[in-house]
């Protein structure tokens, strides 16, 4: 996968590592999990689990969301 992809958090290899791109979502309650869960522009994740939900990793924290919120949130291979 090309580094300067930038693809949605749920089409994302798994334990690839990337730093968050940009969030889209028109849906105010979806935009405050995200925020809240710290998946903002520049933060690296990396994700752990693709079934049954996904899982994904920011510094020591594990976060489980389900695949609408993991395609919200796009991000950049590194």
């Amino acid at each position: 996968m090309d580094k300067k992809t930038i693809l949605p958090l749920s089409k994302l290899d798994l334990h690839k590592k990337a730093k968050v791109s940009h969030i889209k979502t028109e849906d105010k309650a979806m935009l405050q999990r995200i925020i809240a869960i710290g998946a903002l522009p520049n933060i690296e994740v990396t994700l752990i689990q693709k079934f049954p939900s996904f899982v994904f990793q920011i510094a020591k924290s594990q976060f489980a969301v389900d695949k609408e919120l993991a395609s919200c949130i796009y991000v950049q291979v590194i």
